[in-house]
Protein backbone atom coordinates (compact mmCIF):
# COMPACT_ATOMS: atom_id res chain seq x y z
CA UNK A 1 0.00 0.00 0.00
CA UNK A 2 1.68 3.30 -1.08
CA UNK A 3 0.24 6.64 -0.79
CA UNK A 4 1.41 10.01 0.82
CA UNK A 5 0.04 10.71 4.35
CA UNK A 6 -3.86 11.51 5.48
CA UNK A 7 -5.09 9.78 2.34
CA UNK A 8 -6.90 6.91 4.67
CA UNK A 9 -3.89 4.62 4.83
CA UNK A 10 -3.99 3.81 8.77
CA UNK A 11 -7.69 3.10 8.24
CA UNK A 12 -7.20 0.97 5.74
CA UNK A 13 -4.44 -1.10 7.83
CA UNK A 14 -6.95 -0.78 10.66
CA UNK A 15 -10.01 -2.52 8.35
CA UNK A 16 -7.83 -5.28 7.79
CA UNK A 17 -6.76 -6.17 10.86
CA UNK A 18 -10.45 -5.99 11.93
CA UNK A 19 -11.26 -7.68 8.84
CA UNK A 20 -8.86 -10.57 9.44
CA UNK A 21 -10.65 -12.08 12.51
CA UNK A 22 -13.23 -13.65 10.70
CA UNK A 23 -10.93 -16.55 9.83
CA UNK A 24 -10.95 -19.55 12.40
CA UNK A 25 -7.55 -19.28 14.47
CA UNK A 26 -6.13 -16.01 12.74
CA UNK A 27 -3.51 -14.11 14.36
CA UNK A 28 -2.52 -10.69 13.32
CA UNK A 29 1.05 -9.13 13.96
CA UNK A 30 1.31 -5.83 13.31
CA UNK A 31 3.75 -2.96 13.36
CA UNK A 32 2.26 0.27 13.76
CA UNK A 33 3.27 4.27 13.94
CA UNK A 34 1.52 6.58 15.83
CA UNK A 35 -0.60 4.18 17.82
CA UNK A 36 -3.24 3.97 14.78
CA UNK A 37 -4.54 0.44 16.07
CA UNK A 38 -4.36 1.58 19.51
CA UNK A 39 -8.19 1.84 19.79
CA UNK A 40 -8.98 -0.89 18.16
CA UNK A 41 -6.53 -3.55 19.65
CA UNK A 42 -7.67 -2.75 22.94
CA UNK A 43 -11.57 -2.94 21.47
CA UNK A 44 -10.47 -6.46 20.42
CA UNK A 45 -8.64 -7.69 23.36
CA UNK A 46 -5.15 -7.44 21.93
CA UNK A 47 -1.89 -6.88 23.24
CA UNK A 48 -0.45 -3.36 22.38
CA UNK A 49 3.50 -2.77 23.35
CA UNK A 50 5.09 0.56 22.99
CA UNK A 51 7.93 -0.05 22.33
CA UNK A 52 10.50 1.92 24.20
CA UNK A 53 7.52 4.61 25.11
CA UNK A 54 8.12 6.71 28.49
CA UNK A 55 5.55 4.77 30.07
CA UNK A 56 6.41 1.78 29.49
CA UNK A 57 8.87 -0.58 30.96
CA UNK A 58 8.77 -3.57 28.03
CA UNK A 59 11.78 -5.43 27.41
CA UNK A 60 12.83 -8.55 25.74
CA UNK A 61 14.91 -11.61 26.57
CA UNK A 62 16.17 -12.85 23.21
CA UNK A 63 17.88 -15.76 24.24
CA UNK A 64 15.16 -17.65 26.49
CA UNK A 65 14.28 -20.14 24.01
CA UNK A 66 16.97 -22.67 23.74
CA UNK A 67 15.44 -25.45 23.45
CA UNK A 68 15.95 -27.10 20.03
CA UNK A 69 18.92 -27.32 17.90
CA UNK A 70 16.94 -24.57 15.58
CA UNK A 71 16.68 -22.23 18.47
CA UNK A 72 20.26 -22.20 19.26
CA UNK A 73 21.02 -21.65 15.70
CA UNK A 74 19.27 -18.64 15.58
CA UNK A 75 21.04 -17.41 19.07
CA UNK A 76 24.13 -17.83 17.41
CA UNK A 77 23.55 -16.00 14.45
CA UNK A 78 21.42 -13.34 16.44
CA UNK A 79 24.06 -12.70 18.66
CA UNK A 80 26.54 -12.34 15.51
CA UNK A 81 24.10 -9.44 13.77
CA UNK A 82 24.25 -7.70 16.89
CA UNK A 83 28.20 -7.66 16.84
CA UNK A 84 28.05 -6.87 13.42
CA UNK A 85 25.51 -3.87 13.85
CA UNK A 86 28.45 -2.81 16.57
CA UNK A 87 30.96 -3.02 13.86
CA UNK A 88 32.68 -6.10 14.68
CA UNK A 89 33.58 -8.40 11.79
CA UNK A 90 32.67 -11.44 12.29
CA UNK A 91 35.73 -14.56 11.82
CA UNK A 92 35.56 -18.21 12.38
CA UNK A 93 36.91 -17.67 15.85
CA UNK A 94 34.17 -15.16 16.81
CA UNK A 95 31.94 -17.32 15.40
CA UNK A 96 33.61 -20.20 17.83
CA UNK A 97 33.09 -18.26 21.03
CA UNK A 98 29.50 -17.26 20.57
CA UNK A 99 28.63 -20.48 19.70
CA UNK A 100 30.35 -22.06 22.91
CA UNK A 101 28.89 -19.62 25.11
CA UNK A 102 24.91 -19.63 23.22
CA UNK A 103 25.07 -23.68 24.19
CA UNK A 104 26.43 -22.75 27.65
CA UNK A 105 23.32 -20.55 27.95
CA UNK A 106 20.79 -23.17 26.92
CA UNK A 107 21.74 -25.43 30.46
CA UNK A 108 21.51 -21.75 32.33
CA UNK A 109 18.08 -21.57 34.27
CA UNK A 110 18.64 -17.41 33.51
CA UNK A 111 19.76 -16.12 29.37
CA UNK A 112 19.93 -12.77 29.83
CA UNK A 113 22.47 -11.03 27.56
CA UNK A 114 24.36 -9.80 31.05
CA UNK A 115 25.03 -13.84 31.33
CA UNK A 116 25.93 -14.40 28.03
CA UNK A 117 28.45 -11.64 28.23
CA UNK A 118 30.31 -13.37 31.18
CA UNK A 119 30.40 -16.21 29.28
CA UNK A 120 32.03 -15.69 25.85
CA UNK A 121 35.17 -16.48 26.00
CA UNK A 122 36.52 -13.46 23.12
CA UNK A 123 37.03 -9.98 23.73
CA UNK A 124 36.33 -8.63 20.52
CA UNK A 125 32.90 -10.06 20.89
CA UNK A 126 32.39 -9.22 24.85
CA UNK A 127 33.30 -5.35 23.54
CA UNK A 128 30.89 -5.27 21.07
CA UNK A 129 27.80 -7.07 23.19
CA UNK A 130 28.26 -4.48 25.51
CA UNK A 131 26.19 -2.11 24.04
CA UNK A 132 23.01 -4.01 23.98
CA UNK A 133 23.37 -5.05 27.64
CA UNK A 134 22.34 -3.16 30.59
CA UNK A 135 25.62 -1.75 31.19
CA UNK A 136 25.24 -0.04 27.55
CA UNK A 137 22.84 2.10 26.02
CA UNK A 138 20.15 -0.15 24.79
CA UNK A 139 20.03 -2.96 27.69
CA UNK A 140 16.76 -1.54 29.02
CA UNK A 141 15.54 -3.13 25.54
CA UNK A 142 16.66 -6.56 24.95
CA UNK A 143 18.76 -7.23 28.43
CA UNK A 144 15.70 -8.70 30.33
CA UNK A 145 15.57 -11.35 32.56
CA UNK A 146 11.90 -12.36 31.66
CA UNK A 147 10.50 -11.38 28.16
CA UNK A 148 7.34 -8.82 28.07
CA UNK A 149 5.92 -10.55 25.03
CA UNK A 150 3.02 -12.92 25.46
CA UNK A 151 0.71 -14.91 23.08
CA UNK A 152 -1.62 -13.13 22.24
CA UNK A 153 -3.65 -13.47 19.22
CA UNK A 154 -4.10 -10.09 17.82
CA UNK A 155 -0.36 -8.09 18.16
CA UNK A 156 0.74 -4.43 18.03
CA UNK A 157 3.82 -2.93 18.38
CA UNK A 158 4.48 0.29 18.11
CA UNK A 159 7.38 1.73 17.04
CA UNK A 160 6.88 5.11 16.82
CA UNK A 161 9.12 6.05 20.24
CA UNK A 162 11.43 2.70 19.09
CA UNK A 163 12.59 5.14 16.21
CA UNK A 164 14.21 7.59 18.75
CA UNK A 165 16.44 4.88 19.57
CA UNK A 166 20.00 4.21 17.30
CA UNK A 167 19.40 2.35 14.60
CA UNK A 168 21.24 -0.33 16.22
CA UNK A 169 18.59 -0.68 18.79
CA UNK A 170 15.71 -0.56 16.22
CA UNK A 171 17.68 -3.52 13.98
CA UNK A 172 17.87 -5.67 16.90
CA UNK A 173 14.44 -5.48 18.30
CA UNK A 174 13.23 -6.09 14.97
CA UNK A 175 15.15 -9.33 14.27
CA UNK A 176 14.05 -10.55 17.86
CA UNK A 177 10.18 -9.44 17.00
CA UNK A 178 10.85 -11.54 13.46
CA UNK A 179 12.03 -14.49 15.08
CA UNK A 180 8.98 -14.65 17.68
CA UNK A 181 6.11 -14.28 14.63
CA UNK A 182 8.54 -16.52 13.07
CA UNK A 183 7.81 -19.67 15.55
CA UNK A 184 3.93 -18.80 15.22
CA UNK A 185 3.76 -19.32 11.64
CA UNK A 186 2.02 -23.04 12.18
CA UNK A 187 -0.85 -23.05 9.73
CA UNK A 188 -3.04 -20.61 11.05
CA UNK A 189 -4.19 -17.77 9.25
CA UNK A 190 -1.66 -14.81 9.75
CA UNK A 191 -1.57 -11.11 8.77
CA UNK A 192 1.46 -9.31 9.53
CA UNK A 193 0.96 -5.48 8.45
CA UNK A 194 3.94 -2.68 8.52
CA UNK A 195 2.63 0.44 8.87
CA UNK A 196 5.82 2.96 7.58
CA UNK A 197 7.77 -0.50 5.92
CA UNK A 198 10.45 2.10 4.90
CA UNK A 199 12.17 1.00 8.65
CA UNK A 200 12.80 -2.34 6.82
CA UNK A 201 13.75 -1.39 3.31
CA UNK A 202 16.58 1.08 4.73
CA UNK A 203 17.67 -1.27 6.92
CA UNK A 204 20.43 -4.11 5.58
CA UNK A 205 19.56 -6.83 8.22
CA UNK A 206 16.29 -6.30 8.50
CA UNK A 207 15.74 -5.98 4.43
CA UNK A 208 17.35 -9.13 4.14
CA UNK A 209 14.83 -10.96 6.39
CA UNK A 210 11.72 -8.96 4.74
CA UNK A 211 13.51 -10.51 1.54
CA UNK A 212 12.95 -14.03 3.28
CA UNK A 213 9.74 -13.10 4.60
CA UNK A 214 8.12 -12.29 1.46
CA UNK A 215 9.02 -15.56 -0.30
CA UNK A 216 8.25 -18.02 2.60
CA UNK A 217 5.68 -16.56 5.10
CA UNK A 218 2.76 -17.18 2.35
CA UNK A 219 3.96 -20.85 2.49
CA UNK A 220 2.68 -21.03 6.20
CA UNK A 221 -0.84 -19.38 5.43
CA UNK A 222 0.16 -15.92 6.40
CA UNK A 223 -0.18 -12.59 4.12
CA UNK A 224 2.18 -9.38 4.44
CA UNK A 225 0.82 -6.05 3.88
CA UNK A 226 3.34 -3.44 3.62
CA UNK A 227 1.99 0.76 3.89
CA UNK A 228 4.53 3.16 3.12
CA UNK A 229 4.07 6.79 2.31
CA UNK A 230 7.04 7.49 -0.50
CA UNK A 231 7.53 5.83 -3.51
CA UNK A 232 11.06 6.16 -3.46
CA UNK A 233 11.16 3.49 -0.49
CA UNK A 234 10.22 1.08 -2.72
CA UNK A 235 11.60 2.02 -6.32
CA UNK A 236 15.33 2.80 -4.61
CA UNK A 237 15.33 0.08 -2.23
CA UNK A 238 17.53 -3.15 -2.99
CA UNK A 239 14.58 -5.56 -2.62
CA UNK A 240 12.28 -3.80 -5.18
CA UNK A 241 12.42 -6.56 -7.65
CA UNK A 242 11.09 -9.31 -3.94
CA UNK A 243 8.49 -6.69 -3.26
CA UNK A 244 7.20 -5.88 -7.01
CA UNK A 245 6.98 -9.78 -7.65
CA UNK A 246 6.44 -11.54 -4.20
CA UNK A 247 3.26 -8.40 -3.72
CA UNK A 248 0.69 -9.61 -6.62
CA UNK A 249 -1.30 -6.87 -4.68
CA UNK A 250 -0.55 -3.27 -4.91
CA UNK A 251 -3.03 -0.91 -2.94
CA UNK A 252 -2.69 2.87 -4.37
CA UNK A 253 -3.86 5.38 -2.30
CA UNK A 254 -5.02 9.22 -3.82
CA UNK A 255 -1.60 11.19 -5.30
CA UNK A 256 -2.13 14.66 -6.55
CA UNK A 257 1.40 14.33 -7.72
CA UNK A 258 1.33 10.59 -9.54
CA UNK A 259 1.86 13.17 -13.10
CA UNK A 260 4.98 14.21 -11.70
CA UNK A 261 7.58 12.65 -13.69
CA UNK A 262 9.66 11.17 -10.64
CA UNK A 263 6.23 9.59 -9.32
CA UNK A 264 5.31 8.51 -12.72
CA UNK A 265 8.39 6.78 -13.33
CA UNK A 266 7.55 4.05 -10.37
CA UNK A 267 3.49 3.57 -11.33
CA UNK A 268 5.01 3.19 -14.82
CA UNK A 269 7.25 0.39 -13.22
CA UNK A 270 4.59 -1.45 -12.08
CA UNK A 271 2.78 -1.35 -14.97
CA UNK A 272 0.23 1.20 -15.02
CA UNK A 273 -0.70 3.55 -17.98
CA UNK A 274 -1.40 6.96 -18.12
CA UNK A 275 -5.36 6.46 -17.90
CA UNK A 276 -4.39 4.40 -14.19
CA UNK A 277 -2.20 7.60 -13.41
CA UNK A 278 -4.97 9.92 -13.98
CA UNK A 279 -7.06 8.33 -11.69
CA UNK A 280 -4.76 8.16 -8.87
CA UNK A 281 -4.38 11.65 -8.91
CA UNK A 282 -8.00 12.62 -9.53
CA UNK A 283 -8.91 10.23 -6.98
CA UNK A 284 -10.77 11.45 -3.66
CA UNK A 285 -8.23 11.23 -0.40
CA UNK A 286 -9.47 9.00 2.54
CA UNK A 287 -12.12 7.54 0.43
CA UNK A 288 -10.90 5.90 -3.01
CA UNK A 289 -7.87 3.07 -3.57
CA UNK A 290 -7.07 1.92 -6.78
CA UNK A 291 -6.15 -1.97 -6.18
CA UNK A 292 -4.08 -3.88 -9.01
CA UNK A 293 -3.89 -7.32 -8.39
CA UNK A 294 -4.31 -10.70 -10.48
CA UNK A 295 -8.10 -10.17 -10.57
CA UNK A 296 -7.79 -7.02 -12.28
CA UNK A 297 -7.69 -3.55 -11.34
CA UNK A 298 -10.29 -1.00 -9.95
CA UNK A 299 -11.12 1.98 -8.01
CA UNK A 300 -12.56 1.09 -5.09
CA UNK A 301 -14.09 2.46 -1.78
CA UNK A 302 -14.14 0.29 1.48
CA UNK A 303 -17.52 1.70 2.30
CA UNK A 304 -16.60 1.82 6.12
CA UNK A 305 -19.90 2.74 8.49
CA UNK A 306 -20.11 4.73 11.48
CA UNK A 307 -19.77 1.87 14.05
CA UNK A 308 -16.50 0.49 12.31
CA UNK A 309 -15.23 3.25 11.51
CA UNK A 310 -15.00 4.44 15.39
CA UNK A 311 -12.58 1.97 15.84
CA UNK A 312 -9.96 1.64 12.66
CA UNK A 313 -10.36 5.68 11.67
CA UNK A 314 -8.94 7.03 15.08
CA UNK A 315 -5.89 8.13 13.85
CA UNK A 316 -5.85 11.69 15.80
CA UNK A 317 -4.12 12.24 18.81
CA UNK A 318 -7.10 13.91 20.64
CA UNK A 319 -9.41 10.75 19.60
CA UNK A 320 -7.04 8.26 20.81
CA UNK A 321 -6.76 10.02 23.89
CA UNK A 322 -10.59 10.53 24.82
CA UNK A 323 -10.93 6.90 24.19
CA UNK A 324 -8.03 5.79 26.15
CA UNK A 325 -9.73 8.28 29.35
CA UNK A 326 -13.04 5.94 28.65
CA UNK A 327 -10.73 2.67 29.36
CA UNK A 328 -9.64 4.53 32.28
CA UNK A 329 -12.84 5.09 33.41
CA UNK A 330 -15.08 2.47 32.18
CA UNK A 331 -13.16 -0.97 32.35
CA UNK A 332 -14.42 -3.55 29.77
CA UNK A 333 -17.64 -1.27 28.94
CA UNK A 334 -15.75 1.65 27.29
CA UNK A 335 -17.07 0.56 23.64
CA UNK A 336 -20.30 1.33 24.89
CA UNK A 337 -19.20 4.50 26.02
CA UNK A 338 -17.34 5.37 23.11
CA UNK A 339 -19.52 4.46 21.15
CA UNK A 340 -22.12 6.98 22.73
CA UNK A 341 -19.90 9.83 22.79
CA UNK A 342 -19.98 9.61 19.05
CA UNK A 343 -23.46 9.53 18.94
CA UNK A 344 -24.21 6.20 18.34
CA UNK A 345 -26.72 5.58 21.51
CA UNK A 346 -28.34 2.54 19.25
CA UNK A 347 -25.23 0.94 18.97
CA UNK A 348 -23.95 1.48 22.86
CA UNK A 349 -27.37 0.27 23.67
CA UNK A 350 -27.42 -3.17 21.80
CA UNK A 351 -23.47 -3.73 22.24
CA UNK A 352 -24.70 -3.42 26.12
CA UNK A 353 -27.38 -5.94 25.82
CA UNK A 354 -24.89 -8.42 23.82
CA UNK A 355 -22.78 -8.49 26.91
CA UNK A 356 -25.72 -9.14 29.72
CA UNK A 357 -26.35 -12.62 27.48
CA UNK A 358 -22.53 -13.45 27.22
Amino acid sequence: MIGPPGMGKSTALGLFAAQWSRYPNAQTFAFDKGKSLLVLTRAVGGDFYDIGGAKTELSFCPLRELQTSGDISWAVEYVEHLCMLNGLSITHVHRNAITAAVKLMATSPTRTLTDLLASVQDMEVRNALEHFTLSGANGSLLDAKEDALGQSSFMVFEMESLLGYSEKAVSAVLLYLFRRIEKRLTGAPTLILMDEAWVALRNELFRDKLRDWLKTVRKNNGVVVMATQNLSDIFNSAVKDVILESCPTKILLPNAEAGNEASRRFYESIGLNSREIQIIQCALPKRDYYIVSPLGRRLIQLGIGPVALSFVGINAAEERQAAERLMDKYGDSWKAEWLRQRGLSEWAAWYENELLHV
